[in-house]
C-alpha cells in the first residue's frame, strides 16, 4: 500500500501552451449538450487531446460542464509535454474554469511516483482514501499539505463500476482557493485526479453547480463504446 509520501504539485513555470487544442470560445458554443447534468455540456478528451493519451498511457475521460466556462491555458511545464509518457511527476491534463464560479483540473500522477511496482493497480491497491489524500493534497491545494481540520469529507464511491474516492476540504492557504472537491481513480498506471477550486465568494455562489462537475467526472471505457 501507499507509504507516507507526499506528492509535490504540478511543476510551474513556462507560459507555453498548445494553441491548437485549446478553445476559447465558452463551452456552450461548441460541446454537445450533456446527457448527465441538465444545462450541462459534456467535454470528452479525444485520444489525441493530451500527450498521456496521445501516448496511449491514460484511459479517456469526461466532464459536464456549464455553458458559460472556458478551457484554461496550461503551461507546457505543468502539462508534461516536454517528458511524457515518461514524466515521474504530477501533470495537469486539462483545466476549465469561470471567474465567477471556480476551476476545474485534471491531474494525473505515475503509480511508480507513489512507490507501487504493480502494473495497472486498483485504487485499493495504491492505498485506503486517507492514505491517498495525505499523498496527494499538495496537488489538489496548488501549494500545501491538508491537515485533519481541513478535511470536510471523505468518501468511497463507485462511477460506472470503478472505484473512486471522493474529497471535500477547506483549506485556508491553498493555492488554487479554499474550498476544494476531488475525485479520485486510476487509469493504467496513473492517479487521475479530478479537482474542483473555489475561493469563498465564489463557493458561495456557486457550490451546487462546482458540486455537480466533480459528481459528472468519469473515465470513457472505449472498450466498451
Amino acid at each position: 500500500l501507499l507509504p507516507a509520501q507526499k506528492i509535490i504539485t504540478p511543476c510551474a513555470g513556462g507560459a507555453e501552451t498548445d494553441s491548437q487544442l485549446l478553445e476559447t470560445k465558452m463551452v456552450g458554443a461548441y460541446l454537445p449538450r450533456s446527457n448527465y447534468e441538465d444545462g450541462f455540456f459534456d467535454f470528452v478528451a479525444e485520444a489525441k487531446r493530451t500527450p498521456a493519451l496521445r501516448a496511449g498511457a491514460l484511459e479517456q475521460y469526461g466532464v459536464s460542464l456549464p455553458p458559460d466556462w472556458k478551457e484554461v491555458p496550461v503551461s507546457n511545464a505543468k502539462s508534461g509535454n516536454y517528458c511524457q509518457p515518461r514524466c515521474d511527476e504530477a501533470t495537469t491534463e486539462v483545466a476549465f474554469g469561470n471567474p465567477e464560479q471556480g476551476t476545474f483540473q485534471i491531474i494525473i500522477i505515475p503509480t511508480t511516483k507513489l512507490l507501487i511496482a504493480k502494473k495497472n493497480p486498483t485504487l485499493s491497491d495504491v492505498g485506503n482514501s486517507r492514505s491517498i489524500l495525505d499523498a496527494i493534497s499538495p496537488a489538489i491545494t496548488g501549494s500545501v499539505a491538508i491537515e485533519d481540520e481541513d478535511i470536510v469529507r471523505i468518501e468511497d464511491s463507485a462511477r460506472d463500476d470503478r472505484l473512486f474516492y471522493e474529497y471535500e476540504l477547506v483549506t485556508p492557504y491553498a493555492q488554487t482557493g479554499a474550498h476544494n472537491l476531488a475525485a479520485v481513480c486510476t487509469s493504467m498506471n496513473y492517479l487521475v485526479i479530478a479537482t474542483i477550486a473555489a475561493n469563498d465568494k465564489q463557493w458561495s455562489k456557486s457550490e451546487m453547480v462546482l458540486r455537480k462537475i466533480i459528481k459528472s467526472f468519469k473515465l470513457i471505457n472505449t472498450e466498451k463504446s
